[in-house]
């Protein structure tokens, strides 16, 4: 079985292992530990991008073809209640469906004001990756779609909460 990069250091030791003793010195010590952070944010960067430019050129192009439009008139009622915009369903999907990152990318693509981007994120934070979470919560002999329903109902709620609060302010 190929391991994946992300699984070895910098020089190949196994996760878990001992960090290497650090050089005799501030400088070389400081040298040391910026190229290893340096090396690491450039990998969370790429990971990152490599989710979050798709999910936002795929919803531009669902907005384009007229599907956002669509959604957006199906989850009108259920977003209003949100306090979002009926083209907020797609980010909320695709968050429930694949991951916050890429819910982020597709929220790039929408005009929105920071109460619905805060409305929204909460319920994408609660009831995110429903489809991977579900399936290891089934393998560990729990009803993955029950506490998927469970996730939706108390995102959505929780946003409905946090949409009233910050109307009041």
């Amino acid at each position: 079985m190929r391991e994946s990069p992300r699984m070895t250091g910098p020089d190949d030791t196994p996760p878990g292992a001992p960090l290497p003793q650090p050089p005799a010195g501030f400088w070389p010590t400081v040298r040391r530990d910026l190229r290893l952070g340096v090396i690491a944010g450039l990998q969370t960067f790429w990971d990152l991008t490599k989710v979050m430019i798709p999910a936002y050129g795929v919803t531009l192009a669902l907005q384009q073809l007229g599907v956002i439009g669509w959604l957006s008139t199906v989850a009108r009622p259920l977003m209003t209640a949100l306090g979002l915009p009926g083209d907020a369903a797609v980010p909320l999907v695709v968050g429930y469906l694949l991951n916050i990152y890429a819910a982020v990318g597709s929220m790039q693509a929408l005009d929105l004001t920071p109460r619905q981007v805060t409305v929204l994120a909460i319920a994408i934070l609660i009831g995110h990756n429903l489809v991977v979470e579900g399936a290891v919560l089934h393998k560990a002999g729990m009803n993955g779609f029950a506490f998927g329903a469970l996730r939706i109902v108390a995102g959505l709620a929780a946003a409905v909460v946090a949409n009233l609060l910050m109307g009041l302010v």
